[in-house]
């Protein structure tokens, strides 16, 4: 009774670390807040900064990748395109900004994404509702204060792009800062 019982248990995990090592994941580039870089390839791997990050699949539309202390989760749309984000060593944690992505190509495809059914995109930047993360994970890594310590606001139109305030406490009183993007949404720099 209990040596099927057992093979069974065997066979079991055997069938969900080769499901582990058979995740499809979508190729992209994305670059995230602390200069960190993540390429992927069709299928996998995927790699950080330049090196093979192991990878673990949850389900069809969720991976995670880790290297060292620095987690990258993957979460794929509807339409086949990543979504980005990444944690690390000290709380750091942001949104990552995909490259390339699979809507980005099928509005250059269209001519500006005007097909029925296809989503439209300013560009391969990030969304107006996603520049307060993003911000957030920036300053989380140029200021070194974890990002639950962080305030951001919503994005403002100012000059020839939009700008995120943020502030958190330090030692003194509270520090303020800016994030810069331009119209694509394409982050520019911080302040």
């Amino acid at each position: 009774m209990r040596k099927p019982i057992f093979t069974a248990a065997l066979v079991l995990a055997g069938a969900l670390l080769s499901s582990a090592a058979e995740a499809k994941v979508p190729a992209f580039n994305a670059s995230c807040p602390g200069r960190v870089s993540v390429h992927a390839d069709e299928g996998g791997p995927i790699f950080v900064n330049g090196r093979e990050a192991r990878l673990k699949r949850f389900n069809n539309n969720y991976y995670e990748a880790r290297l060292g202390r620095l987690s990258i989760s993957v979460s794929v749309n509807r339409d086949g395109s990543p979504d980005v984000s990444y944690t690390g060593p000290g709380g750091a944690n942001g949104v990552c900004r995909v490259k390339g992505d699979r809507a980005a190509q099928m509005q250059d495809e269209d001519g500006g994404g005007s097909g029925e059914g296809r989503p439209r995109r300013r560009s391969d930047g990030v969304s107006l509702g996603m520049m307060p993360a993003y911000c957030r994970g920036e300053a989380s890594a140029q200021f070194r204060v974890r990002p639950s310590r962080i305030t951001t606001n919503r994005p403002f139109m100012s000059g020839r792009g939009y700008v995120v305030q943020g502030n958190y406490p330090d030692g003194k009183g509270t520090s303020v800062f800016n994030c810069w993007f331009d119209k694509g949404g394409n982050f520019v720099s911080i302040n």
